[in-house]
């Protein structure tokens, strides 16, 4: 073979390859072309990122990569939805579940899928961690008493997926001062609080929709209070006691609910946010 069709051979074979290339990139291009990008955001839901991106954009059929986060108290249980092979835009959040505080008495009443709190011995004491689950079982709800005259508790956290917390749950717990209600409570019984006269700060979440008689009456180092839009109905004495407190509730043009029985005591300061359509805002008056 002679070096002039040894050179024909090499550039032919350099053509082909420069062929096989653009045919390669052109059917990726195609190919991809047809797929869409979504947006994949994580919410730590209360957690702390360690490393990885919360916000995410995802091609279609490929999957997300979680972040890795921590939660002081807590460990991440799962992800609220699967970040593999997305198809549409999403938010997955951060579902944890506490290293529950030891003392915590449950009643499970023979069901395979939920448990209720039913007590806790007496001299539990300082910061009090209630996780989600108990036994693989989901917790939903904190039944009558069950924290009743626990005066050396401190502070409570709570998971999301209780649904109601009971008549005189934390009565007398003297020594608590502070308490968050989760989002997915939606009522809070007949002296749920009472008593709990160190209390000085308290969250309250829409999707609360009712707060029974005396709930927080008593609690004398509360001093001021937000309460939820989705409020409907609020006893008597809620609030009675309180008498440094500072009330507010956010309202339609309508006015403060009829459900509504003002369960704060007459020296309560009440500011009413109105709401408005505008983009003003909201204006505050005091009543």
């Amino acid at each position: 073979m002679d070096l002039h069709t040894h050179k024909v051979k090499i550039r032919i074979l350099l053509i082909f390859a420069m062929l096989f290339v653009a045919v390669s990139v052109l059917l990726l291009l195609i190919f991809f072309a047809g797929k869409k990008t979504y947006t994949v955001r994580f919410e730590l839901n209360g957690g702390t990122l360690l490393s990885g991106s919360l916000e995410q954009s995802v091609t279609q059929g490929q999957d997300a990569t979680p972040p890795s986060v921590v939660k002081h108290g807590a460990y991440l249980r799962s992800w609220s939805t699967s970040h593999k092979k997305i198809t549409k835009d999403l938010v997955i959040e951060a579902v944890w579940e506490y290293e529950t505080t030891a003392g915590i008495v449950y009643s499970e009443e023979n069901n395979k899928n939920y448990a209720e709190i039913a007590g806790a011995h007496k001299d539990i004491r300082g910061e009090i961690y209630l996780g989600a689950y108990y036994n693989d079982k989901k917790i939903l709800g904190i039944l009558d008493g069950a924290f009743e005259d626990c005066k050396n508790i401190t502070k409570i956290y709570l998971l999301d997926g209780l649904l109601s917390i009971g008549e005189n749950a934390f009565a007398g717990c003297s020594g608590l001062t502070e308490i968050e209600i989760p989002k997915t409570v939606s009522r809070i019984c007949k002296g749920a609080f009472s008593g709990c006269e160190s209390l000085e700060k308290v969250i309250l979440h829409e999707g609360l929709i009712e707060i029974e008689e005396g709930a927080f009456e008593g609690c004398t180092s509360l001093k001021e209070i937000v309460l939820p839009e989705s409020l409907v109905t609020i006893a008597k004495n809620v609030f009675a006691g309180c008498e440094d407190l500072s009330i507010t509730v956010t309202v339609s043009e309508e006015g403060v609910p009829e459900g509504w029985t003002y369960g704060w005591n007459g020296d309560a300061e009440i500011i009413i946010k109105e709401k408005e359509e505008s983009s003003s805002g909201e204006s505050d008056r005091s009543v």
